[in-house]
């Protein structure tokens, strides 16, 4: 295993595919503290990939209703992502070509379907034997553009998405199914004293039930109707809210907090110990990502998914409503009712113990690790 060097390549689209990439470099150290692992990202800043991938996924999920499943279904084409390819792969070359002459790597993984072709295009011109995988970040529901490239070897997160990959063209022998990458923290099951102890440490009431607004890097939509309502029916219940990068709408909760001294509101920013929250939280309103769904599952704690982004994530909706451990709803009244009706139901714990005992899911990052540093 000695003298490997991977390069990690990921987007900026959306936290899930660098939180993967950074899981993954973390547990292969730890097997062998002599790889060397690089991250980088598969476009360059200022090219027009980063301007169409990065920044145009987020004003087409934040800003612009409708843009974003419009682009989805497009990019389902395989006329218009050649047309895509041809546009991008010179700018697109340069950068990568100078990147992995420069990193001189005996590995490249790549995080996004959208750096895929490039990356292999850009090996055929290297004068030495790179090993390529391309790990795929969604869970359930995947983009054909993933598998556009058949004669790729592939790590996929379920069945589902090696028997879609295979039906695309994928022979089956270039497709692994591997555990979904998730930080440790958040497998590491609590007791009872211990949570008191972080609820006391995080400025809660330990006596009191407590529900967690979390919407990843961008917090939540829709958070302020649901804590309005909160507010209007006086919850008996702690509300935490954490905001993300966005720090106007955390100074607005905060404002909000302090008008209403009464309204047990908890305001958090980017945060590094989402886990604890999760861990002490009875039950969270998130949207569909993959990695907060899977993250506040593999804690054992119900959702209520607010919004999912088109076809992409909904089959992680179906996943949480089929094991009976999450609900999809989308009105912030109807949302509060259902809050309400969780934390105020005596047989609550045990109904999800039952559910919560049927959901299986695999994190062991380290059997991913040693695929990769077996190549």
């Amino acid at each position: 295993m000695a003298d490997r060097k991977f390069l990690f390549l990921y987007l900026d689209t959306g936290a899930g595919h660098k939180s993967a990439a950074k899981v993954l470099a973390s547990s292969m150290k730890a097997i062998d503290p002599s790889v060397e692992i690089r991250l980088f990202r598969g476009f360059s800043r200022h090219g027009l990939g980063h301007t169409l991938f990065e920044k145009g996924y987020n004003y087409s999920c934040n800003y612009i209703h409708g843009l974003f499943p419009l682009t989805y279904d497009l990019g389902q084409s395989r006329f218009l992502q050649s047309i895509l390819k041809n546009i991008l792969l010179p700018e697109t070359r340069i950068y990568l070509k100078k990147l992995i002459m420069r990193e001189r790597p005996t590995d490249i993984v790549c995080f996004h379907f959208g750096v895929t072709p490039y990356v292999k295009e850009v090996i055929k011109t290297i004068p030495w034997k790179i090993n390529y995988t391309v790990l795929v970040t969604d869970p359930f529901t995947v983009h054909s553009s993933w598998f556009f490239e058949k004669d790729l070897n592939y790590m996929v997160y379920s069945e589902d998405v090696k028997n879609e990959a295979v039906k695309l063209g994928v022979p089956a022998d270039n497709i692994q199914v591997i555990p979904f990458l998730m930080n440790p923290k958040f497998r590491n099951h609590i007791t009872q004293d211990e949570v008191r102890n972080l609820k006391i440490k995080h400025g809660f009431d330990p006596d009191k039930k407590m529900v967690l607004l979390v919407g990843g890097g961008e917090g939540l939509p829709g958070a302020r109707e649901i804590v309005n309502h909160c507010l209007i029916h006086k919850a008996n219940f702690s509300t935490a809210i954490i905001c993300g990068r966005d720090k106007v709408i955390k100074q607005n909760f905060n404002l909000l907090r302090l008008a209403n001294p009464r309204l047990d509101l908890h305001v958090f920013g980017f945060v590094d110990f989402l886990d604890e929250l999760v861990k002490i939280c009875d039950c969270a309103v998130i949207k569909a990502g993959p990695a907060t769904l899977l993250e506040v599952l593999s804690c054992r704690k119900p959702v209520i998914i607010c919004k999912y982004i088109h076809n992409q994530e909904l089959g992680n909706v179906h996943y949480a409503i089929n094991h009976k451990v999450g609900y999809f709803i989308q009105k912030s009244g109807a949302i509060y009712k259902k809050i309400n009706e969780l934390l105020t139901d005596s047989s609550f714990d045990e109904k999800m113990k039952k559910n919560f005992d049927s959901v299986v899911i695999d994190t062991d990052a380290s059997k991913v690790a040693k695929l990769l540093l077996q190549k």
